[in-house]
């Protein structure tokens, strides 16, 4: 008998412990007013507007529950409210319907509802979470990803009670949009334990990972166009013996800086593509020898305008003059030659302009001296009329 009352026992306190489960698990109703305070204080707020005796309605959010947790790891809150006045404000015309409050400002969901998964993508998605010239705040399990995903990474390490925070804020929030451009991603982040993770003894802190790997900035940090520079830096940028990836901004800066520069052109999802990267990263430390940086570029429009028809395809720059190389770009040996080749045939060009512009003057200056001569010459005396 006792058994039987023991089993029960447990039983029931399995079943309290699913129906406390099922609550948390739950997205919260809210009313009007909590979600005016939830705008203000939640950076991250995606609010489902429903209404009573709707069939769809309920559907849908079972399948928002299943990625509530995922919302919750990213940093962002997920409430439901059934207020139709208030749902007017948002220009929504039918229920249900997604807003995404990013530090305040509303985006409309336009997809599909009923897929949780597109949902959630769509709510962690860089271009929807960005706000411009805004840093974002991320937690630790974002920056993890972030690291993951991004090769470019900015963090800023600081701390809530740090007085000179703001200010240093709003001094990173003035180059936010322009290291975007050269494919920078921008976070800050106030924990002691992700600071303590990546080694950072001191905040506020600015760290700039490259493929993971951490550096420093040793600089003020409220000079930001110090900061961007060093960001930006070809010193900064380059991993030994990796072919780096470069968006159109980088590539125009590198073009800039660089007599000569190699850049591979190639195309997402193509095995030859990989293969051929795998061979040229063989020689990219050799090419840091000849004094060529190598990188390489996934935009075909891009590549077209610099003359190449066909991906993968390599081209090599003079000061900005294009050669594309016309071999078997699997063998390694051959490309690093023609670079090699064309590397050094530069001062071969300088010395033939110089040599034909020496020429030129020389001819100007004899072209002078006989017209000088001509003009000079007496002419002959014109006979007297009377003499005649």
């Amino acid at each position: 008998m006792c058994s039987k009352v023991c089993d029960l026992s447990v039983e029931e306190e399995v079943l309290q412990w699913l129906i406390t489960q099922r609550t948390e698990d739950r997205i919260e109703l809210i009313t009007r007013v909590m979600l005016e305070t939830s705008v203000e204080e939640t950076q991250y707020l995606a609010v489902y507007f429903t209404k009573q005796n709707c069939h769809i309605c309920d559907e849908i959010l079972e399948g928002l529950e299943k990625v509530d947790d995922e919302c919750d790891v990213f940093g962002i809150h997920m409430v439901k409210i059934q207020d139709p006045q208030l749902a007017k404000r948002y220009s929504i015309k039918t229920f249900p319907a997604l807003v995404y409050f990013r530090n305040g400002n509303p985006l409309l969901f336009e997809g599909d509802l009923q897929n949780e998964e597109s949902v959630l993508e769509w709510l962690i998605d860089d271009d929807n979470r960005e706000l411009a010239d805004e840093i974002e705040s991320v937690n630790e399990r974002m920056l993890e990803r972030l690291l993951d995903e991004s090769p470019f990474l900015a963090v800023f390490f600081y701390d809530e009670d740090c007085p000179e925070c703001d200010e240093i804020m709003e001094a990173l929030e003035k180059i936010d949009g322009e290291a975007d451009l050269f494919g920078i991603d921008f976070v800050k982040i106030s924990s002691s334990d992700a600071a303590e993770k990546y080694n950072i003894l001191n905040v506020p802190s600015l760290v700039y990972f490259r493929k993971k790997t951490p550096l420093i900035y040793d600089g003020d940090l409220m000079q930001e166009d110090k900061i961007l520079q060093w960001l930006t830096s070809q010193d900064v940028f380059e991993i030994k013996n990796e072919i780096e990836e470069v968006n159109k901004k980088m590539l125009d800066k590198l073009l800039d800086e660089n007599e000569f520069l190699a850049v591979f052109f190639y195309e997402h999802d193509s095995q030859e593509s990989e293969d051929v990267d795998k061979k040229l990263e063989e020689i990219d430390g050799e090419t840091d020898n000849l004094d060529i940086t190598f990188v390489k570029m996934a935009d075909p429009r891009y590549a077209r305008k610099w003359g190449v028809t066909k991906l993968p395809a390599i081209v090599h720059f003079r000061k900005r003059f294009p050669s594309i190389y016309r071999g078997d770009l699997h063998n390694e040996q051959d490309v690093l030659e023609w670079l090699r080749k064309n590397r050094y045939r530069q001062p071969e060009l300088n010395i033939y302009m110089y040599m034909l512009i020496a020429i030129t003057l020389l001819f100007l200056m004899y072209t002078g001296f006989l017209l000088s001569c001509f003009r000079s010459e007496p002419s002959a005396p014109v006979a007297h009329p009377k003499q005649a």
